[in-house]
């Protein structure tokens, strides 16, 4: 019984957003033959990685459907192609070496990204009937900003500690 209900979500959901559907798809073909390729040539790092790619993939759409959220599809597509873009091209592909600026570009993608994320929560909490929210448009800005600001930093953090234990 599971398994038809699967089935069924499943085809619902490529009847709903078959643009993000095929996406998905493709970019994880792509992840499961990277992650062959770097199986076959012993690069554990990489496959590693692959993996983390691969969950990363799954679970905007995880968490929509585990907290009851609508995730908007251009946000999710953004999501999958951000992620693909800095594992599988930057890091395994080698583009953050080949392209001096590709770094920066995810850096400056992932501004636009965050602000959009926080944006959709504030923006999914103001729909939701069950809170009593009625914030304006510029509130949501402002909120959008700041959650795009506080993940940065905490994202340098991050990659500062990152650099200092393992470099």
């Amino acid at each position: 019984m599971g398994m038809r209900k699967n089935l069924a979500r499943i085809k619902e959901q490529m009847s709903q957003n078959p643009g993000t559907w095929t996406l998905f798809v493709v970019l994880r073909l792509i992840v499961v033959l990277v992650a062959i390729r770097c199986a076959w040539v012993q690069r554990w790092e990489q496959l590693f990685l692959c993996v983390v790619v691969l969950i990363l993939m799954v679970l905007p759409s995880l968490l929509a459907r585990r907290l009851k959220l609508e995730l908007p599809s251009t946000l999710e597509k953004i999501i999958l192609l951000f992620v693909f873009a800095a594992e599988i091209l930057g890091e395994i592909g080698g583009y953050y070496q080949v392209f001096p600026w590709w770094d920066t570009m995810l850096h400056t993608l992932w501004g636009f990204l965050a602000a959009a994320i926080g944006y959709a929560m504030v923006d999914l909490l103001n729909r939701d009937p069950n809170i009593k929210f009625d914030l304006s448009p510029v509130f949501c800005a402002v909120v959008a900003v700041c959650f795009s600001m506080t993940v940065g930093v905490v994202w340098e953090f991050f990659e500062f500690t990152m650099d200092r234990l393992f470099s």
